[in-house]
C-alpha cells in the first residue's frame, strides 16, 4: 500500500500533467484557428502543403492528449476509490518506480504487454473528478454530424 505522502506527490504530478496537456490543447486550438485563417488568404502550394501537414500533426497530437487526460482522470478516480496502484490485469500492486515514471499507468510493464497482446482496451467508468475540464476549453467531436 502506498504511503499518504507518496500518494499526494503522485496526485500532484497527475494534476500538473493534466494542466500541461490542457494548456497544450488550448495552444493547439489557437494554432489551428490561425492556420484556418491563413488558408483563407491566397498563398502558394508549398505554404498550403505545409499548413495541411501541420493541421494533420495537430489533429494527431490532440487525440493522444485527450487519451492521456482520460487516463489521468481515471488514475485520479482510482485514488479517490482507494484502488490506485493496483494492476488492472493481475490485481497486484504496481511498483512505485513504475508509478513515479508513469503515474497514470494501469498495469505492471509485463501485464501491459499481455493486455495489449490480448486486445484489452481501456474503459472509463462514469465518475466525477474534483478537477473538471475548465470551461474555457472547448472539446469538439468531428465524428458527430448533423442528420
Amino acid at each position: 500500500m502506498l504511503e499518504k505522502d507518496v500518494l499526494v506527490s503522485l496526485r500532484d504530478r497527475l494534476l500538473e500533467e493534466k494542466a500541461r496537456l490542457l494548456e497544450r490543447y488550448r495552444k493547439k486550438e489557437d494554432t489551428q484557428a490561425r492556420i484556418e485563417e491563413e488558408v483563407r488568404e491566397p498563398c502558394d502550394l508549398e505554404d498550403i502543403g505545409q499548413m495541411t501537414y501541420t493541421q494533420e500533426l495537430l489533429d494527431n497530437l490532440s487525440a493522444r492528449e485527450i487519451f492521456l487526460v482520460k487516463e489521468i482522470d481515471h488514475a485520479l478516480y482510482k485514488m479517490q476509490a482507494g484502488t490506485y496502484g493496483i494492476c488492472e490485469y493481475c490485481g497486484e500492486e504496481i511498483q512505485l518506480e513504475r508509478l513515479q515514471a508513469i503515474p497514470w499507468t494501469r498495469y505492471h510493464a509485463h501485464c501491459a504487454e499481455k493486455a495489449e497482446e490480448e486486445g484489452i482496451f481501456p474503459t472509463y467508468p462514469s465518475f466525477n473528478i474534483e478537477t473538471p475540464i475548465p470551461e474555457e476549453v472547448e472539446l469538439q467531436r468531428e465524428d458527430i454530424t448533423e442528420a
